[in-house]
């Protein structure tokens, strides 16, 4: 049972936003969102995750549309919300240094 929580906890923190925008580069960061068509143009990489979502959220061309998606996304904000917040010294500092990530 241990092993399976900690299965389920690493299969949900994967999709998390702010997981996904401290742990890939920003080549690949910026060629996701590219690819859904977002409308971002940048993304700070203070509170990325949330930022990440909602540029997600923004996109043209995919059907992340469709209600369930979006309260996936939404669910997932709060707790990115929350893990950016304890991220908070290491990316302001990367925001310092390196600036928003351009898409």
């Amino acid at each position: 049972m241990k092993y399976f929580l900690v299965l389920l906890t690493l299969a949900v923190l994967s999709g998390c936003g702010t997981v996904t925008t401290l742990t890939n580069s920003d080549s690949e960061i910026a060629s996701t969102l590219k690819r859904q068509n977002s409308g971002c143009v940048s993304v700070p990489r203070v509170y990325s995750g949330v930022a990440y979502n909602m540029c997600k959220l923004n996109s043209n061309g995919s059907s992340i549309y469709f209600s369930p998606m979006v309260g996936i996304y939404l669910v997932d904000s709060v707790f990115s919300a929350a893990t950016d917040t304890i991220a908070l010294p290491y990316t302001v500092y990367a925001q310092n240094e390196k600036g928003s990530l351009n898409l």
